[in-house]
């Protein structure tokens, strides 16, 4: 019989409710389920009183008077106490302490802080441009999941984002108009001054192909560009659009992983302050710990199996957001250990 059940058991026998006596259980043990309680045993029959035996009769002789039979009467014994230890008597409520030799559950707690980092860092990496980053410091274009941010150049000690503004807008340069009919002459319209500029893959990927065709370095002799000029565009589109892919299936494979961190996260606080969720989901904590942290640490990796390494980004480094989601997949996997450790029997 486990401690949280012989606890329970004294509760019963001093007279509590069951649901009363499960609420100051569960205070002391959390995640107790009281198990079938034993039939009481039938009260032993109270003894009979002693008949006097039948004496033969004798002839009568002249007897002294016999003295009465001095009766013992039984006094009554004052109750004891026989609560076990850390119990409160019968009428009294238990004392709000811990029994005693109970563990205080801080690795339980601490399961629950590195769960909820995890859960953190999994939300975080979906939003960054450091997932591929080139070594170069004055090269400050760098990729995300499904985002990338280019850098602004500097002519004349002025910041120019006319390119990068053109490459991330949907629709490149439709609509801009032109200072004249020259189109060497630039755009009439007034450019953010950022250092860098952010946006979608996706939108870049067609632009970027769309900048090629428009200014190409080969042309026919009727100035429209070449099929070779044509076949590195479309072949720069797809590995472009590839590295967007890779982004998209490692993402959506790290949400999952978050939303198991935030299930988990709360499974195990339910546990520690007792409390039931449906299903009694609050005794599978740890398991989704382990799956969570598995799911990030897998998108992971399907994101860095996915990318392509050739052409123009073989140059480039796996940047500090992989090695961000990495860290949330090893807490959450070790919330889930520090959660089995702290298990009570």
């Amino acid at each position: 019989m486990t401690d949280g059940q012989t606890y329970y058991d004294g509760l019963i026998a001093q007279g509590y409710p069951a649901e009363q006596a499960l609420g100051y259980t569960q205070q002391y043990y959390p995640g107790f389920t009281p198990a079938a309680a034993a039939p009481a045993p039938m009260p032993a029959p109270a003894p009979m009183p002693a008949q006097p035996a039948v004496q033969p009769q004798a002839i009568p002789q002249p007897q002294p008077m016999a003295q009465p039979m001095a009766q013992t009467i039984p006094m009554p014994q004052p109750m004891m106490n026989t609560a076990p230890v850390g119990m409160a008597p019968m009428g009294m409520a238990p004392m709000a302490m811990a029994p005693i030799g109970e563990k205080k559950p801080i690795m339980a707690w601490a399961a629950v802080g590195c769960l909820a980092v995890a859960l953190l860092l999994a939300i975080s990496v979906q939003f960054t441009n450091s997932w591929l980053v080139h070594p170069e410091e004055d090269v400050g274009n760098s990729w995300g999941l499904n985002s990338i941010s280019l850098d602004c150049q500097e002519i004349n000690g002025d910041t120019d984002c006319t390119l990068p503004y053109l490459l991330l807008r949907d629709g490149f340069d439709e609509g801009i108009p032109l200072k004249s009919d020259n189109p060497n002459d630039g755009y009439d319209y007034d450019f953010p001054e950022k250092d860098s500029l952010s946006g979608s893959t996706k939108v870049f990927c067609e632009n970027a192909a769309k900048f090629m065709l428009k200014n190409p370095y080969e042309t026919d002799e009727f100035g429209d560009p070449t099929q070779q000029v044509i076949q590195d565009a479309e072949e720069s589109k797809q590995e472009c659009l590839d590295m967007n892919s890779a982004g998209n299936t490692g993402g959506l494979v790290i949400w999952l992983g978050a939303l198991g961190a935030l299930a988990g996260t709360l499974m195990l606080v339910m546990n520690q302050i007792g409390k039931a969720l449906p299903s009694n989901a609050e005794r599978y904590g740890k398991l989704t710990s382990w799956v969570s942290g598995g799911l990030i640490i897998l998108g992971a990796i399907i994101w860095m199996i996915m990318k392509p390494t050739d052409s123009g980004l073989d140059d480039y480094n796996t940047g500090f957001s992989f090695y961000l989601a990495m860290i949330a997949g090893i807490l959450a996997i070790t919330a889930g250990v520090l959660d089995m450790l702290d298990k009570r029997e």
